[in-house]
């Protein structure tokens, strides 16, 4: 049975009469190999219809699809887009996959035998497949129903099966053109039009949807498709179904759902429409401002704003960074917070392709992520994903280079060995490369530096080692700034004047080779620790312990930050713990062997948390520190990546 033969039905069910030279075209094959597949189409119909060869008006010899039972037809292609046979599954992974499309797109039973003599394997293997795919649909709310005589099949919820489906094509989405998990089960053809009747349709209705989405968008609407095909409708209630009914994404649905009966002879219920309108809402890009022609504007609930506000003051009470009066942030938020609150209803996932990135950049903004997120969680009754923590900490990010650009600007003295032609050279080259963080620059030699009134210099650059100590921090230079150079002294520049990172650390709170098997212990350990060298209010175990049961603080590089909720000390501290063996730190399995209990007090900089940051998520950095459990270890680090110290 060749999937090309399929493909071909669908090929003229879509786009009417072909010559054979066209479908030799289209499929890559000879025209010989085209009679070939149109003979065995005729012989899968059986009945429902027949490929006839024909004249058009122009007298060429063309192929043409005579359908005489439409629904048996639409059945026979459901059921033949449940598994792609182009080659069987080699590997108990690929078995696995097949498994999972077979029993998701059809409601029948199916016996252990049939899947043996499919798969061309013993029933033994088929069993300790099902392990693997039990593993899947667990996480769904789905499982496996078992009778004897009469097989197995999928047991849950419409939702639950589309979704698990839908979610299973997509991770199998290795990177290439877009849409081939949609081919999985639809072919090619299918496929294309799937995605041009959902770009006419939202093109039409000016309707903007998430390009990260947009993949995982076509994905459900095929799924829909095949399931609808087989004869299963998604069920809605009547007061949903009412509410669905008057938004603007049923509108775009139902135009989508136009052109699909157009050009795939598929009808969809208003049930299906809701459906869809539901994904359109989930993937949606909301406006910047108030010119969306189609809205008029994003209009921001009360329910929304008041949950930004709970995200932020959250930030404040944590980090004790300030962004209850940063409207931009707040707007940024409410943006995403309206189709985001879609998915975590209906629980849909949307992939972030700048996670990865966002983690190790911006990784400040990732952490204030995970804590807002909390809101979110215990709101909708379930964490968020890593993917949706990534996307909220963007708008963080921009925030924190908000505050970046709004920090006071330096007072600069740039000391070169002589001669004033230098001198001046060089007050023109860091005024061109940082005069935004420049408020005032001057130059002297070595032999003045006596005479200058230190009270008025935030920093000096020296293009000579100076023999004696200064009462600012000093930085040598040269005459020729390379790339990193730039970087390094725009950091100094950037900089708020609180210390460097590691006086916020006490030897006597750093525990190496600690062996502790569980994070409560591991919790309870440290903060014990901290009251016996700080004074703290307040129960500082329970606080911590409702932080992390609100949202986990690992990092996901074999590290975690944990902190209270609120301050609960007068002094910044950092408790920190090298475990010599991993522990399971949350409900998605992420282990940690590096545990940095932090407390601030409100004057903590961004310079702290960038640094700590970036220390955490620096994979290099964590091994040589499980590795070489010493204080000095530590320090040594800590001052590589601090970005307050002076060199």
């Amino acid at each position: 049975m060749s999937q090309r033969s399929y493909d071909l039905i669908r090929h003229l069910r879509q786009g009417g009469p072909k010559s054979p030279a066209e479908l030799a075209k289209r499929f890559d094959v000879s025209e010989r190999t085209v009679r070939t597949d149109v003979q065995e189409a005729n012989r899968l119909m059986r009945g429902s219809a027949r490929i006839a060869r024909s004249r058009n008006d122009r007298g060429r010899l063309v192929y043409d699809l005579i359908i005489s039972d439409e629904q048996a037809l639409g059945i026979l292609l459901a059921r033949a887009a449940e598994v792609s046979v182009k080659r069987l599954p080699a590997t108990p992974a690929e078995r696995v996959s097949y498994l999972i499309d077979r029993l998701l797109l059809g409601d029948d039973w199916v016996t252990l035998d049939e899947l043996s003599e499919q798969l061309h394997v013993s029933r033994a293997s088929i069993s300790g497949d099902l392990k693997g795919v039990e593993a899947v649909l667990t996480p769904f709310g789905l499982t496996l129903e078992r009778r004897p005589r009469y097989g197995i099949r999928v047991q849950g919820s419409e939702m639950s099966r589309r979704r698990c489906l839908a979610e299973h094509l997509s991770e199998k989405d290795d990177g290439g053109r877009p849409s081939c998990f949609v081919e999985r089960i639809a072919g090619e053809a299918w496929a294309d039009c799937i995605s041009a009747c959902v770009n006419e349709a939202i093109r039409n209705e000016k309707y903007e949807v998430n390009p990260d989405a947009y993949e995982n968008l076509l994905a459900h609407v095929a799924v829909m498709l095949a399931r609808v095909r087989g004869g299963s409708v998604m069920p809605m209630a009547a007061s949903q179904l009412e509410a669905i009914l008057q938004t603007r994404e049923y509108a775009v649905a139902s135009r989508l759902a136009e052109l699909i009966e157009q050009r795939m002879g598929i009808a969809l219920p208003a049930e299906e429409k809701a459906y869809v309108a539901v994904h359109l809402a989930g993937k949606r890009t909301l406006p910047a401002g108030p010119d969306d022609e189609g809205d008029g504007g994003l209009i921001i609930s009360d329910e929304v704003w008041d949950t930004v506000s709970e995200m932020i003051d959250v930030v404040w009470h944590a980090y004790r960074f300030d962004f209850r009066n940063d409207l931009e942030l707040r707007m940024n938020l409410a943006r995403h917070l309206v189709p985001l609150e879609v998915r975590l209803k209906y629980h849909m996932k949307i992939r972030n392709p700048l996670l990865d990135d966002t983690k190790a950049q911006f990784a400040l903004a990732y952490s204030m992520a995970l804590d807002a997120s909390s809101v979110l969680a215990e709101k909708c009754g379930s964490p968020l994903s890593e993917d949706e923590v990534g996307y909220i900490a963007l708008s963080f990010a921009l925030a924190l280079e908000r505050l970046k650009t709004s920090l006071p600007k330096k007072r600069v003295l740039i000391v070169c060995a002589s001669g004033a032609g230098s001198a001046k050279l060089l007050e023109y080259r860091y005024l061109r490369e940082f005069g935004d963080y420049i408020d005032d620059i001057r130059v002297c030699n070595v032999r003045e530096l006596d005479s200058i009134d230190y009270g008025q210099v935030d920093y000096v650059f020296t293009t000579v080692p100076l023999s004696r100590k200064l009462p600012v921090p000093v930085r040598e230079i040269t005459y020729f700034l390379d790339s990193g150079e730039v970087g390094s002294v725009r950091r100094m520049l950037a900089r708020q004047d609180d210390g460097e990172v590691v006086g916020y650390f006490d030897e006597r709170l750093f525990f190496p080779h600690a062996r502790l098997s569980e994070k409560r212990e591991i919790l309870r350990f440290l903060c014990e620790r901290v009251g016996e060298v700080h004074e703290t209010s307040g129960d500082l175990l329970d606080l911590v312990l409702r932080r992390e049961e609100a949202v986990s603080t690992s990092f996901g590089n074999n590290v975690a930050m944990p902190h209270p909720l609120e301050a609960v000390s007068d002094e910044n501290f950092v408790a920190v713990c090298v475990l010599d063996e991993p522990v399971v730190w949350d409900e998605f399995g992420r282990t940690v062997q590096l545990v940095f209990l932090i407390s601030v007090t409100g004057n903590a900089s961004i310079d702290f948390y960038g640094s700590m940051a970036e220390l955490l998520m620096s994979k290099k950095a964590v091994e040589e520190l499980i590795c070489d459990q010493r204080w000095e270890t530590l320090v040594s680090l800590l001052e590589s990546f601090d970005v307050c110290a002076s060199h």
